[in-house]
């Protein structure tokens, strides 16, 4: 909220204060929508590859998505996805994540902190 106070305070102080320059900004902000509103009667070619590119580019996100969604429906219905979530058969939830396996691969020296540094001599400063 305090972002978007900033933002519009900032584009507040930056408008014209002079009625000749706020005419230019005003003439100048519709020009330029209009210039954008109509390109693609000015360039017909451009949009009409545009729209083009665009289909495929739906055509390929459909694709993607069904096929996504297909292989999790695939995968839940072949049961891998229960044992893999490490499911709690007794109550249907999630049981938490082992942090250490029984006979791990750490070492004594491995689970030894490295941040306390190393012993001073306490009789100097």
């Amino acid at each position: 909220m305090l972002r978007i106070a900033t933002f519009a305070a900032v584009a507040i102080a930056l408008l014209p204060s002079d009625r000749e320059q706020q005419q230019r900004l005003y003439e100048r902000a519709g020009s330029t929508a209009e210039w954008v509103v109509t390109f693609c009667d000015r360039n017909s070619a451009a949009c009409a590859k545009g729209s083009e590119l665009w289909s495929q580019f739906v055509a390929k996100a459909e694709f993607g998505a069904k096929l996504a969604y297909d292989m999790i429906r695939e995968h839940e219905a072949s049961g891998l996805a229960t044992s893999s979530l490490n499911l709690d058969q007794n109550k249907g939830r999630v049981a938490p994540a082992l942090l250490e396996r029984e006979g791990g691969t750490l070492t004594p020296l491995d689970k030894e902190p490295d941040w306390r540094g190393k012993n001073l001599n306490k009789n100097g400063i």
